[in-house]
C-alpha cells in the first residue's frame, strides 16, 4: 500500500473515529472542516496504539499490524456511516471574517509551512532529540524482532521511559511503506504542526468568531519557535497539539449540542497527550479536575458531572495503553530516579529551589520565541485594550485555568524532581513553555472580547 496510502488510511481512521463519536448526517456537514483538521493527528495516534498493541502481542507482527489497522479504520468508517443515519442536522455557524485578515493569515501560514518544509528537506533527520530518542526508537521498533529491545537498560541515555506515540506512528508508516523512508517521519512532523495551527482556528471560529480564530492562527503560525521545533521533529509540538485539541473539544462538549461525543474525543485527545510525552499524564489530571471545578452555578456543575464519564471514558481508553507500556516495558523515569536520591520533603522545604525555578521560568517566558517584544507583554497589552468577556459561565475561564495549572505543575516537578535544577531549567524550560503555547493562545483569545461587528450573540 505504501507510506502515502498509510497516511491516507490514518486520515480515514481519524475522520471515521471523529464521526463515530460525534455523528453528523451522511452528507458534508457544518463541522466537518474541524473533524477533517483533527483527523490526521487522531489517526496517527490510533495507528501508534494499534502498532504497539500488535507488537506487544505478536512480537514482530508487521504484516498483522497492517491488517489490524485497516480493519480498525474500516470499522470506524462503518460505525460513522451507521450513526449518521440518525444524526441531527448541524447548524452552520461559520462567518466569513475580514478579507484582509484571511489574506494575512494565509500569507503567514504559507511562509511558515514553506520554511518548515525547506528545513526538513535540508535536515531530514531532525535535531538532537529526534536522532537520540524519537527516530531512534522508531528504528528499533521497526527492525527489532523482540519488542523489548528498544527498552534495554543499556539505552538509558535515550529515555526509554518516554511514551511511544511518535516512534510507533513512524514505525507503523514504515511498515506500510516496507522500508524506513525518512520523508514519512517528516510528514508526521508536518501533520502535527498543521494541526496545532489550524484546529484552534476552527474551534474558535465555531465558538467565538472567524476573526478571533484567525487571530489565534496568526499567533501560532507566526511563532518561529513552533515551526523550528516541528522541523526538529520534537514531540513537544505533538503534545502541545493534543493539549489544545482536548481543551477545544471539551469546550465544544460544554457549549454545543456535540455533548457526550465531543467529551469522549476530548478524553481521547488528553490520553494521546499522555501517549506522546510524560507531561501528558499531568495534563490528564488537570483536565479532569478542572472540568468539574470550573463552574459558576449548580446547573453548570450538574451538566459537567453528566459529561464527566464520557471524558474519563475516552481518556481511559488510551491510558490503558500508557499504563501497560509503563508497567511492562518502560524503566523508571529519570526524574523519579533522581527524586529517590534526596528526600522530596527536603526539596519541598528548600525555598531556594522555588526561587531558582520561578526566575528560570520567568526568564523563559520573557525570552520565549526570541521576539523583539516578548509575547506575554504583547498579549497582556492586547488583552487590557480588548477587555475580558463577561464571565457568565465557568467554561470561559476553563481553558486559562487548565493552561495555568499545567504550568504550575511543571514548576512543582522542577522543585521536587531535579538533581541538576539549573541545567534542567536551561535545557527544557523553553520546550515546556512551547507545549503550553497553543493552549495559552487559545485560552487568551477565548477569554477576550470580540469586536462588536463580528462577535456572536
Amino acid at each position: 500500500m505504501g507510506g502515502l496510502g498509510g497516511l491516507l488510511l490514518c486520515v480515514l481512521a481519524g475522520f471515521g473515529g471523529m464521526r463515530a463519536a460525534w455523528p453528523a448526517p451522511r452528507r458534508w456537514s457544518a463541522q466537518d472542516p474541524l473533524r477533517l483538521a483533527l483527523a490526521p493527528s487522531i489517526g496517527l495516534g490510533l495507528l501508534s496504539l494499534v502498532y504497539f498493541a500488535v507488537r506487544s502481542v505478536l512480537g514482530g507482527g508487521g504484516g498483522a499490524m497492517g491488517g489490524v489497522f485497516a480493519a480498525v479504520a474500516l470499522g470506524l468508517a462503518g460505525l460513522a456511516w451507521w450513526r449518521a443515519g440518525s444524526a441531527a442536522e448541524e447548524r452552520r455557524t461559520w462567518a466569513k471574517g475580514p478579507i484582509w485578515l484571511w489574506l494575512v493569515f494565509g500569507a503567514v501560514a504559507a511562509v511558515a509551512a514553506l520554511t518548515l518544509v525547506l528545513i526538513l528537506v535540508a535536515s531530514p533527520h531532525g535535531e538532537w532529540d529526534a536522532w537520540s530518542i524519537w527516530n531512534l526508537r522508531a528504528r528499533f521498533l521497526f527492525r527489532a524482532a523482540d519488542p523489548m529491545t528498544p527498552f534495554n537498560p543499556l539505552l538509558n541515555w535515550s529515555h526509554p521511559d518516554y511514551p511511544l506515540l511518535v516512534p510507533a506512528a513512524v514505525a507503523g508508516l514504515w511498515t506500510w511503506n516496507g522500508g524506513e523512508a525518512q520523508w514519512l517521519a517528516a510528514a508526521v512532523a508536518v501533520v502535527f504542526w498543521a494541526s496545532a495551527v489550524f484546529v484552534p482556528v476552527l474551534v474558535l471560529a465555531r465558538l467565538r468568531s472567524t476573526a478571533v480564530g484567525l487571530t489565534a492562527g496568526l499567533a501560532l503560525a507566526g511563532m518561529p519557535l513552533l515551526t523550528r521545533n516541528a522541523s526538529a521533529m520534537y514531540a513537544d509540538v505533538v503534545v502541545g497539539f493534543f493539549f489544545v485539541a482536548a481543551i477545544g473539544l471539551g469546550l465544544l462538549a460544554m457549549e454545543t449540542p456535540a455533548g457526550r461525543g465531543a467529551a469522549i474525543l476530548a478524553g481521547v485527545a488528553a490520553g494521546l497527550a499522555a501517549w506522546s510525552k510524560n507531561e501528558g499524564l499531568l495534563f490528564c489530571s488537570v483536565l479532569a479536575v478542572t472540568f468539574v471545578a470550573a463552574v459558576r452555578s449548580r446547573a453548570e456543575l450538574a451538566e459537567r458531572i453528566r459529561l464527566l464519564p464520557a471524558l474519563l471514558g475516552g481518556m481511559v481508553m488510551v491510558l490503558a495503553f500508557v499504563g501497560h507500556f509503563k508497567y511492562h516495558f518502560a524503566p523508571a523515569n529519570d526524574l523519579v530516579t533522581a527524586g529517590k536520591s534526596a528526600s522530596m520533603s527536603a526539596r519541598l522545604l528548600d525555598f531556594s529551589r522555588y526561587s531558582v525555578t520561578f526566575w528560570g521560568i520567568a526568564e523563559g517566558i520573557l525570552t520565549f520565541g526570541d521576539w523583539l517584544v516578548p509575547p506575554v507583554i504583547v498579549f497582556g497589552v492586547w488583552l487590557a485594550l480588548q477587555g475580558i468577556r463577561k464571565l457568565d459561565t465557568g467554561s470561559i475561564l476553563w481553558p486559562f485555568l487548565v493552561a495555568g495549572l499545567q504550568l504550575l505543575g511543571y514548576l512543582v516537578v522542577y522543585v521536587i524532581g531535579s538533581d541538576r535544577l539549573e541545567w534542567q531549567l536551561d535545557t527544557s524550560a523553553e520546550r515546556l513553555l512551547l507545549q503550553i503555547w497553543p493552549a495559552a493562545v487559545f485560552s487568551l483569545l477565548y477569554l477576550a472580547k470580540d469586536s462588536a461587528a463580528t462577535e456572536k450573540r
